[in-house]
């Protein structure tokens, strides 16, 4: 594995999101939306397709540092209240985490845009933590998912649904 791909990875689990962690929520996210049987080597493959690009793990290291930094950030900074409640009308994190559904599929954006509306699982638990500021990461966990999903249905042969 590439450094690259490494640092997200660990970044990642640092602050909470395991590689099992993305297992779950695209497995139950593929079994809830498509009723079938996961195949458990055919959905390994295509989370390691998806954190091995490059892009990918520019984008998670981008936005956790966001994250990062926000925590590090002045309580008098006029930002750092946005972030913490995570305040409509800030995008970014919506924009960052969409560039990772971009390289995989249109679906992959929609199904983004849904996960991120309703939080299931994890992307909620991060969501909602009050001890430290996730404003990108829980995006960065939808798309991841929404992309997964979408990469495990084309490694399949793709979409019939």
């Amino acid at each position: 594995m590439k450094q690259l791909q490494e640092a997200s990875i660990n970044k990642l689990a640092e602050r909470g999101v395991t590689l099992s962690d993305i297992a779950d929520g695209t497995r139950t996210f593929l079994t809830e939306k498509y009723k079938d049987k996961v195949q458990e080597n055919v959905l390994d493959a295509a989370i390691s397709k998806v954190l091995h690009k490059d892009e990918v793990a520019d984008i998670i290291l981008t936005a956790i540092y966001l994250d990062e930094q926000a925590e590090l950030m002045p309580e008098s900074q006029p930002l750092k209240a946005r972030l913490q409640r995570d305040a409509n009308g800030h995008n970014v994190d919506e924009i960052l985490a969409i560039a990772i559904t971009q390289q995989f599929s249109a679906a992959a954006t929609v199904h983004y845009g849904l996960l991120d509306d309703l939080k299931p699982g994890l992307i909620g638990e991060i969501n909602d933590k009050t001890d430290s500021i996730n404003v990108y990461l829980d995006d960065i966990l939808a798309a991841l998912i929404a992309s997964s999903a979408m990469t495990y249905l084309e490694l399949l042969g793709g979409n019939s649904y």
